[in-house]
């Protein structure tokens, strides 16, 4: 299992404009997984932080008053969390 400090060296290209990946929290990782992510990236965060975490996680951020998710972002992870 990867761990998110080597996921996050892995994909540098989705934290383009953050100097120090080193101060992201939890959340501000998730979104940009979720929202630019491929497939195996999701699988990746999920194996780390849990599934009903990334979840409970999701639903906040699609929730918050300025989502960054896209409608078909918010569509997918509506289907694949069942929410």
């Amino acid at each position: 299992m990867k761990t998110i400090d080597t996921l996050l060296v892995e994909n540098t290209s989705l934290f383009w404009d953050i100097a120090n990946l080193q101060k992201l929290d939890t959340l501000a990782i998730e979104e940009r997984f979720l929202q630019y992510g491929d497939w195996e990236n999701i699988k990746n965060i999920e194996s780390i932080y849990g599934k009903d975490a990334l979840k409970k996680d999701y639903i906040l951020l699609r929730d918050k008053k300025r989502s960054h998710f896209s409608k078909k972002t918010i569509n997918f992870f509506n289907l694949y969390f069942h929410v």
